[in-house]
């Protein structure tokens, strides 16, 4: 005998939750409070910057943040290098042309 849903036997399908939509409202919320500070603060300072007559300040300090998380990531991953592998040693290679001095 086949069991056919909605047949009958007294059971409903329950309703999903109300929180995946309320956390979809809060992430959009989120999103477009982060991009009204961020408009906010490229406005101020192009005004800030103006007014003192430099160039804007934000895309030097966005290169700066980028220059530093490369930096960073390097000395991470050597880290991580040498934490797995002990045998590892940490040296530069200077390839020259020269004689070699004794």
């Amino acid at each position: 005998m086949a069991v056919v849903p909605g047949s009958g036997d007294g059971r409903r399908r329950p309703r999903p939750g109300t929180w995946p939509a309320v956390l979809a409202w809060l992430r959009i919320a989120l999103r477009v409070a982060l991009c009204v500070l961020v408009l906010l603060a490229t406005a101020l300072d192009a005004w800030l910057t103006a007014l003192v007559g430099l160039p804007p300040l934000l895309p030097r300090v966005r290169r700066l943040a980028a220059t530093l998380a490369r930096v960073l990531a390097a000395e991470c991953r050597a880290c991580a290098t040498t934490m797995t592998d002990p045998g590892v040693v940490d040296a530069e290679v200077i390839d020259t042309d020269q004689e070699v001095w004794r």
